[in-house]
């Protein structure tokens, strides 16, 4: 069996993959406070969130600010527009049988308070998965879950993938989801990559059943999750670059990002 590395980006979003990891920002009071979006449209067919809350002075101890009563709606280049609906303070969503289509760019509208929000995103294809193979790991006494997939030919595409065990998420840090850029593998067939992060206990077990979902991401995303991972102490030391802001698609001076993915998914249970 041959495993393959490519040139890696492990990354994750806070609100958006149920990650454990905060990002605080440096202000000074109250006054300075920023809208945060977190928000995602997909190819499933569910109710889509957006997450909306206010940036808190850097040593404050309460929760930051969830963001009620705000007009949420996402559209298409094809004129389709979803309004969300304020399901609890801060949380919108889309109705049940909203899904994302490959191709089409989506529109994120927000007005609060007197200010109008803007974010953009198309999405892109994903790449389909061809198998799963596993394989048993002597040293860390897990299996490794290898993926195989022909990558389409075409710089420019960017995947990242979600695994679950046995229906629970288990990639819910930001150390633990892995991003790739085709910039080095454009048109290959990809002959078994270990997406099981090789340096976290995964704690893949015979009979467990594992669920992998490989996702498209935009260049927005990409730079945006990079910027958490870098700014989150994971790739500290000393030839670390200095801090820097993160990156966001937010208009009008607020944080965070709303991007769409297309999804695939393959499943397999250890036997």
């Amino acid at each position: 069996m041959r495993k393959i590395y490519l040139p890696l980006i492990f990354v994750a979003f806070t609100g958006l993959f149920s990650c454990v990891e905060e990002i605080d920002l440096i202000l000074d009071d109250d006054h300075h406070a920023r809208l945060v979006v977190d928000g995602m449209i997909t190819t499933d067919t569910t109710s889509h969130t957006v997450e909306l809350s206010m940036t808190a002075p850097y040593f404050s101890k309460e929760k930051t600010e969830r963001v009620s009563g705000a007009e949420v709606s996402v559209s298409d280049n094809l004129g389709n527009v979803f309004d969300l609906t304020e399901a609890e303070p801060g949380i919108y969503m889309t109705d049940e049988n909203v899904y994302g289509v490959v191709g089409r760019t989506y529109n994120l509208i927000i007005n609060h308070d007197g200010e109008s929000y803007h974010a953009e995103s198309t999405m892109k294809r994903v790449m389909e998965t061809d198998s799963l193979v596993y394989e048993w790991d002597e040293a860390r006494e897990q299996y490794v879950i290898l993926f195989y997939a022909k990558e389409p030919e075409g710089k420019g595409d960017k995947y990242m993938w979600h695994l679950y065990r046995n229906g629970e998420l288990i990639t819910d840090s930001i150390n633990k989801v892995l991003f790739i850029d085709d910039e080095f593998f454009d048109g290959i067939y990809i002959d078994g990559l270990e997406i099981t992060r090789w340096n976290y206990d995964h704690n893949i077990q015979k009979h467990d059943t594992v669920r992998v979902d490989t996702h498209s991401i935009t260049e927005d995303a990409l730079l945006f999750f990079s910027g958490i991972f870098s700014e989150s102490g994971f790739s500290s030391g000393p030839f670390s670059p200095p801090p820097a802001n993160i990156h966001s698609n937010i208009s009008n001076n607020a944080i965070g990002l709303f991007f769409a993915s297309a999804i695939s998914r393959e499943t397999i249970i250890i036997e």
